[in-house]
């Protein structure tokens, strides 16, 4: 196909096939750790890593694509910069966008183009013998154009997230009283007087799940919970909500998720039931204490993990009924709004999916 689903109406005719290698200069990365501390950025397959003071690229800027680990995350390198021997970074030729060409970048699937049998790998030759096709330069440059602005959106949009997200962690640690304290730093002005201390074992019932993580089935019609953050689906219910799931090993312990109607649970992961305290308020303050207690118990083993009494003996502090109730609604809000802004994200990056799919050949 030599023309897009989706075009801007001024343009017509075939757009021409192209090998990347008319349509970029692929330079090498080099190491970096012999170089002075400077104001030049240094760029690996994550992104920046820090700077230096000489760049591989004066004024040229590229498309960065990995040569070896992640390589199927092209990304915009504005010159001058540096980059590591794990990154390739990709200089348009003459009549070719640099923001049309990082999405000629994105449209590939890069990891089918991988020949390795360990460690994902690209080579020079395979990028430059990719085919694709490239209209007009100004045809480019109004592509282009459009998706400059999506991409501004989606950063704007994730900038407003992770603003959101310091909020609710900065109130977490003020509406809560701290470690020896019985009053938190910040508090709703109708209320005083000294929270109560109890322990999590007394406030609700605490029990595991009994499968295995391999268990679950895309098709299922009941949620479960893992050591993971996703939440997978399953054929079987064992439990009922209302309920708080902990997170009992992995990268991600102590992660929590509020569970409502039926849902399963894997082996390694707490179920909270049958509460004596507002749920939402438990599950803000398990969210503060929690990540302290496992860093206590497990920084000699160095390996995270929850046993059970670890969660019964967790201290909780406890205020009035009707202040459990306000904090709740307070943080309730915040995940409210958090939850809408990645839904907005989410949307941006499906369009941007979408019309990378139908704008291009």
């Amino acid at each position: 196909m030599k023309q897009p689903k989706l075009r801007f109406p001024e343009f017509t005719g075939d757009w021409k096939q192209h090998k990347f290698e008319d349509v970029v200069t692929i330079g090498s990365g080099k190491d970096y750790k012999h170089l002075e501390s400077g104001n030049v950025p240094v760029y690996g397959t994550g992104g920046y890593m820090l700077s230096v003071n000489q760049a591989l690229s004066e004024s040229e800027d590229a498309v960065g694509i990995g040569r070896k680990g992640t390589i199927d995350k092209p990304y915009i390198l504005r010159a001058p910069f540096w980059t590591v021997d794990t990154l390739f970074y990709c200089i348009p030729n003459e009549g070719f966008d640099l923001t049309f060409t990082n999405c000629l970048f994105q449209n590939v699937d890069w990891k089918k183009k991988d020949e390795s049998t360990g460690v994902p790998s690209l080579s020079k030759v395979i990028i430059n013998n990719v085919k694709t096709y490239v209209p007009s330069l100004e045809e480019q440059q109004k592509i282009a154009s459009l998706f400059t602005e999506l991409d501004s959106l989606i950063q704007s949009a994730e900038k407003e997230l992770e603003g959101y997200r310091k909020l609710k962690q900065g109130m977490l640690q003020k509406m809560f009283p701290k470690k020896g304290e019985k009053v938190p730093e910040i508090r709703f002005p109708e209320f005083t007087g000294d929270w109560e201390q109890r322990k999590l074992g007394e406030l609700c019932d605490i029990t595991t799940g009994k499968l295995d993580a391999n268990a679950m089935n895309p098709d299922g019609e009941y949620d479960f919970y893992t050591s993971g953050i996703d939440v997978y689906k399953i054929d079987k219910a064992a439990f009922s909500g209302p309920a708080i799931t902990i997170a009992g090993n992995g990268a991600n312990v102590g992660y929590l998720h509020l569970a409502d109607g039926y849902f399963n649970a894997y082996q390694r992961t707490y179920i909270l039931t049958n509460f004596l305290a507002n749920r939402q308020f438990l599950y803000s303050s398990i969210g503060v204490t929690l990540p302290c207690k496992i860093y206590e118990e497990v920084r000699g083993s160095g390996v995270p993990y929850i046993v059970l009494n670890m969660l019964t003996d967790l201290v909780i502090q406890l205020p009035s009924q009707e202040e459990q109730f306000k904090i709740a609604e307070h943080f309730s809000n915040l995940d409210n709004l958090i939850t809408i802004q990645q839904k907005e994200i989410d949307g941006y990056k499906e369009l941007k999916k979408g019309l990378l799919q139908q704008m291009f050949c």
